[in-house]
């Protein structure tokens, strides 16, 4: 294929990936001062981070506040009215999807997708082509003869969808059950590895991941 953007074989980002994630540990105060200080989580809905959703299915609490107080990805994927300002340029136009949330934080979503034309060149995915699960102008309208595909089997069009809708809530929604920051992290770790440790004890893969991110939108 021919790479509009690259010069180096594509190595699904694996060693990009693992840079963030290392980062992340080692600058948390500029990143949670960007990605993780809103919202605040309010202690009725601590059944809905990922520890406590799993405790849930162990112990069901009926009398628990519902978890789906965010909003869903065709809500976003409608138009950028609705976005945060993190996953838009200083212009205004959809960001990269690699260079999201917020262009320049220490932790963004890994290089997981590309669009690709009929001639096989390669162009990076924005947020609004994995938002709609297809590549679109900047007005939102469909590419022609173009595709939008992910660059590992360890995730899918729909868990870059769900990923992001997760992360705009956590940006937008007061009380959203977690925070941007660990969005990503999840994401990045089931695209890097395949499985992300969202506890000390349980590994989630894409189909976990995804089944999780739909039980907080309404």
């Amino acid at each position: 294929m021919k790479n509009q953007h690259d010069t180096s074989p594509d190595t699904h980002d694996v060693n990009p990936g693992r840079r963030r994630l290392t980062k992340a540990g080692l600058a948390a105060p500029a990143v949670l001062g960007v990605l993780a200080s809103r919202p605040v989580l309010g202690q009725s809905l601590h059944h809905c981070t990922p520890s406590g959703h799993i405790s849930g299915f162990a112990s069901p609490n009926p009398n628990a506040a519902p978890c789906n107080v965010g909003r869903s990805v065709s809500y976003y994927a409608g138009t950028l009215d609705t976005w945060p300002p993190e996953f838009l340029t200083a212009n205004g136009k959809p960001r990269l999807f690699k260079e999201s949330p917020n262009g320049m934080g220490l932790v963004l979503f890994a290089d997981a997708y590309q669009r690709v034309d009929k001639q096989n060149n390669i162009t990076p995915a924005t947020v609004w082509d994995v938002l709609k699960g297809y590549p679109v102008k900047d007005n939102g309208n469909p590419e022609q003869n173009m595709t939008l595909v992910a660059k590992s089997a360890n995730v899918d069009l729909e868990l870059g969808q769900q990923a992001v809708a997760a992360c705009m809530n956590a940006l937008k929604v007061f009380g959203f059950p977690i925070g941007a920051l660990m969005v990503v992290k999840m994401f990045n770790g089931v695209f890097i590895n395949g499985t992300d440790n969202v506890t000390s004890t349980n590994n989630w893969d894409k189909e976990h991941l995804k089944s999780y991110f739909r039980t907080l939108q309404g």
